[in-house]
């Protein structure tokens, strides 16, 4: 069992985060399950089949390493610390690709060796890993960013509006229960797991610590069933604050990404051949993300695609960066 002592300042700091990148790697855990955890068996088009199927067609032979050993810890930098309510895949993929190597190589070494005081379990290193490994932990790091990039653009990237929808929908639901009966409530109803009395919160999962918290962020995923825990077991001055990772409540399935409708959506799929037409004058990322009902951070991920593909041209207007179409954006409209 795993408990989280709360005190006042760590209850009042208490928040809900929201993170592309975990809920990428909650994906991934459905690797471990036969059946993928979505209760449409190994067959089906479920989220586990679309994150398996994924991996194993774009070979994203570290991703996979990482799930589907016998370790019981997954590694922290796979899922850096949030600094906002509310993360960028850029940013979070940042954090991946240039987190300190001293770190990397603990968490590596804790993944494999376990911890018998934090009751982790550890397992034997596949080949994928150790070759990389081989290239020093800097370029790691990078090709681990880059396969997490790659996943996330075939699997959960099409899907995110109508997740990221859902995840809106979790927090308001649960922020409206905290008004009416407290944030007790709140935390005792995340999962049939999470336990919480006077003294913090208790987590019936198979590591073993008593950690003190300045603040405990929850984090709702969208494809497992399952809880997850982020805690820091490594010593030092910057401690991490424990996360929990709890299923958000169900919403219906987004399913693939709506069919597109003009030549750019077939190149480039419905979402960014929207924003792409909305840019024939210069627009900024929030002006577009209030304009097609979309978080500021999808819009960003898709703005940094099209730009990186050259569709579109990034200009400075004081403090805020414009967007617009570059003439080999204006060759994909369609005629007439």
């Amino acid at each position: 069992m795993l408990r989280i002592k709360l005190d006042a300042w760590a209850l009042a700091n208490t928040r809900f985060v929201i993170s592309p990148l975990y809920n990428v790697t909650d994906g991934l855990w459905l690797i471990r399950s036969a059946s993928g955890a979505d209760g449409r068996g190994a067959g089906g088009r479920g989220p586990g089949a679309l994150i398996r199927e994924t991996v194993r067609e774009r070979r994203l032979a570290l991703l996979e390493s990482f799930f589907t050993g016998t370790w019981t810890y997954i590694p922290d930098f796979l899922n850096p610390q949030p600094e906002q309510h509310e993360e960028s895949l850029e940013r979070e993929l940042h954090a991946v690709a240039t987190v300190a190597p001293e770190r990397l190589a603990q968490e590596i070494r804790t993944m494999l060796a376990g911890d018998a005081c934090l009751g982790i379990a550890g397992g034997r290193a596949p080949r994928a890993l150790l070759r990389a490994l081989d290239r020093g932990e800097a370029e790691f790091a990078e090709l681990v960013a880059a396969e997490l990039h790659q996943l996330w653009q075939a699997a959960v990237g099409p899907r995110w509006p109508a997740l990221r929808a859902r995840i809106d929908a979790d927090i308001a639901r649960r922020a409206q229960l905290s008004a009416r009966q407290g944030l007790a409530s709140v935390l005792a109803g995340l999962h049939p797991r999470v336990l919480y009395d006077d003294e913090g919160v208790r987590l019936l999962v198979g590591a073993r610590a008593k950690l003190p918290a300045e603040a405990l962020y929850l984090t709702p995923t969208v494809f497992s069933s399952d809880l997850h825990v982020s805690v820091d077991p490594l010593p030092g001055a910057r401690q991490l604050r424990p996360m929990i990772l709890y299923p958000a409540f169900p919403g219906p399935d987004p399913g693939p990404e709506p069919a597109p409708a003009s030549p750019a959506g077939d190149l480039i799929g419905a979402t960014r051949a929207r924003l792409l037409a909305d840019l024939d004058v210069p627009r900024s990322t929030t002006e577009l993300a209030e304009r097609h009902w979309l978080a500021a951070s999808t819009v960003s991920y898709h703005l940094g695609v099209l730009h990186r593909a050259g569709l579109l041209v990034r200009t400075r207007s004081g403090h805020r960066a414009l967007y617009q179409q570059t003439p080999r954006a204006e060759a994909l409209r369609p005629e007439g």
